[in-house]
């Protein structure tokens, strides 16, 4: 299987603080990893040091075997997108309108047009809509319209952060379908999230984080099935 993502010795500090503390792991094309842990454990901050939002103290990138670029467009030029926590949409801009903007690298309209429609029929409620302004939508269509966003610029890997973060659980449930629909059709995902059993779930490998550091990895069912993952993680208590 190839190596999409290899990450080694990853350290990262915000303002005097270490939010990660030498992370290292691997993504292969197809597969679903998802990141466990707690608030603070430095979740997010991994994903933004992936996109080159934030600097990276010290460690080594490689995306399909060669040095992750340095800037953010280039990031997403070399087939990495990120939707980002609290799914930040466009509220001023109509659904077909944000959907374009994730594809503003693209020069293929008539390719563009056939992803919209495939969009569409992944998501049909933003066919229905795709005429109101973003912020207009439904916590849950604005995730929608936010995976869709990234869908558009193509990418080999997708970086997903907290996907179902305020949902109800009927859309919860929706949300992970299509993230494993994604995937089956060929996008590699690495998945940030704090409902660690639908996670853990989907995932085809795990990674727990704590404090900055990862302290467990498994197959996603092992990981589900680890009693202190499950007492720490899921709520479940261990006698």
């Amino acid at each position: 299987m190839n190596k999409l993502l290899e990450i080694k010795d990853l350290h990262v500090s915000y303002g005097g603080i270490q939010a990660l503390k030498g992370i290292s792991l691997e993504v292969d094309e197809g597969e679903i990893i998802s990141i466990i842990g707690a608030n603070g454990a430095g979740k997010s901050t991994m994903l933004n040091a992936l996109s080159r939002q934030i600097k990276i103290e010290k460690g080594e990138i490689l995306f399909n075997g060669a040095a992750l670029p340095s800037q953010a467009h280039q990031v997403v030029q070399a087939g990495i997108v990120q939707v980002p926590e609290g799914r930040q949409i466009f509220a001023n801009l109509t659904v077909r309108g944000n959907l374009e903007i994730g594809a503003y690298l693209r020069k293929d309209k008539e390719g563009i047009e056939k992803d919209i429609a495939y969009i569409f029929s992944v998501f049909p409620r933003l066919q229905e809509r795709q005429s109101q302004y973003g912020g207009s939508l439904s916590g849950g269509e604005q995730q929608m319209l936010a995976i869709g966003r990234g869908l558009l610029s193509k990418p080999k890997l997708m970086l997903l952060d907290e996907p179902s973060l305020g949902l109800a659980p009927m859309l919860v449930e929706e949300i992970f379908n299509v993230i494993k629909k994604i995937n089956d059709e060929g996008t590699t995902i690495l998945l940030v999230e704090q409902n660690a059993q639908k996670a853990l779930t989907v995932a085809h490998r795990g990674y727990v984080l704590e404090t900055g550091k990862i302290i467990k990895t498994g197959h996603g069912l092992q990981l589900l099935n680890d009693p202190k993952v499950q007492e720490a993680y899921l709520g479940v208590k261990i006698e």
